[in-house]
This record gives C-alpha cells, structure tokens and sequence, in this order.
C-alpha cells in the first residue's frame, strides 16, 4: 500500500475559494477520518477539501483512505504539529471501489500474553516463508511487544514515564499466559518446556519477523491512549490509525484478530 511521504501543495491544485476546509485538530483517530468523509459527502466532484489535523497517525492514515475511497491527496504536510491535507474529490460517495486483493496477512495484535503472542509470530513467520506479505497492526496491551527492553534496545534514560504506559509488559519478561498462569509460575513453566524443544523466544521472534520484512503498525490512538511516544517503542515501526488497518485488512485475503 502507499506510505505517507510529505508532498507539498501542487501548483496545478493550489486550494481555491471554492474549496471546503476542515478542521480536526484535537481530535484523535477516527475521528479526523469522520471530518473528512462528511465533508467529501458534501463536495461536488473535483471540488477540494482541505484539512487541518493534529493527531500524527493522520499522516498515514489519510494515504490510505485515499487509496481505499479512490479519492485524491493533492498535498500533504506538517508544520508545527499541524497535519494539512489537501483531498480532491474523485468519485461519486456513493459509488464503491473494491480493492484489488494481495496475497498478503493481516494480524491485529491486541493481547500481550505469551501464548497468544508465540501464536501470531508462528503464523506471521510461517506465511512469510510461504511468499505472502505480513503486516501486524498493534494495539493497545499489544503494544507491549514492541516496548524497547533493558538488553541493549532502550535508552538508559526511560522516556515514558506515565502510570498507563509503565503498565505495558515488557517482551519476553512477564508476559503472562493466557491461561494457568498461576502468578507468573505457568509462564515460567513454558519458557522452560520452549528452551528444552528449541523453540525462539517471543522476543527474537519480534525481531526476526521485523528483519525478515514484517510491517508493524503502532496504532497512534493507543499510544496516545497510554501516554507512549515513539522513542519508547523498537526502531524502524510505522504509525497509523484506523484506515491504515482497514487498508490493510481489505487487500488481505487471511486477517487475524489476536
């Protein structure tokens, strides 16, 4: 799919009288997205829409939701915190575009437990190394997995120091089971059962599926949610919202919920 990459205000399309402005800024994910529909709902075909947004997860979002509506971003930029967007009506509202679809796999990584979380990578790596595309959009107490650790990956100086944010497991530390966790003895049971068999850790199976080619998705709202900014998490993720994920989810032909 497309990546936000900032472009500046196209001579051809420089925004006009007629042109309708939005404005979103302080709301968070979707709800820029929303402004935006209802105001193309408004807009007569051709005609621009400009935008005004603070929530940084916009930026890919509204690549995507382009891409998804058929509808075009003339511009895209940031200055100061302020996101602009400017859209041109392409199609009709009511008219449906149906996207082609990839042989790709979608994961939303919701929970932070240990089995489910050796579930998603098993299945991730497997269909990577069956030739299919692999994105994962984290989310909320998934966004665990994606925390910087103590072993060389994090800053000496922790940047999050929030009471939501400190709540976020640390990968491959104590993350618990899902099941029989029994205060942490359950979790250490399955971490000696998966050395005995040779089978990774969660934490060197992160990493691989990212070096592999993996595309992980923080989701902007959470980390919002949880007081996390970007330093706090690994290197090398992307941010996005709502649209990003659908984007993704639509072109997929395999979508996983874990």
């Amino acid at each position: 799919m497309p990546k936000f990459k900032e472009q500046p205000l196209d001579k051809e399309h420089p925004p006009s009288d007629n042109t309708i402005r939005l404005e979103a800024k302080g709301s968070q994910c979707p709800g820029p997205i929303m402004v935006l529909q209802e105001g193309v709902k408004t807009a007569t075909k051709g005609q621009q829409i400009l935008i005004e947004v603070t929530d940084p997860g916009f930026k890919q979002d509204v690549v995507a939701w382009c891409h998804v509506t058929g509808n075009e971003l003339a511009s895209l930029t940031e200055d100061e915190g302020i996101i602009k967007a400017l859209v041109i009506k392409k199609i009709d509202t009511e008219d449906q575009i149906t996207p082609n679809k990839e042989d790709s796999l979608t994961i939303v990584m919701f929970s932070c437990e240990m089995d489910k979380a050796i579930a998603a990578f098993n299945i991730a790596l497997g269909a990577l190394a069956m030739g299919l595309k692999v994105q994962i959009f984290f989310t909320f107490w998934g966004l665990s997995l994606l925390k910087k650790t103590d072993d060389g990956t994090q800053h000496e100086e922790k940047h999050s120091e929030s009471l939501l944010s400190k709540m976020l497991l640390d990968t491959d530390k104590n993350l618990p089971l899902s099941h029989w966790n029994t205060l942490g003895l359950g979790r250490m049971m399955m971490e000696h059962i998966m050395k005995e068999n040779n089978i990774p850790s969660v934490n060197f199976m992160v990493h691989l599926a990212k070096f592999d080619g993996v595309r992980f998705i923080a989701c902007q709202m959470s980390m919002s949610v949880l007081e996390l900014k970007p330093e706090d998490l690994i290197d090398g993720i992307e941010f996005g919202g709502v649209a990003t994920m659908i984007e993704c989810a639509r072109k997929s032909n395999l979508n996983y919920f874990i």
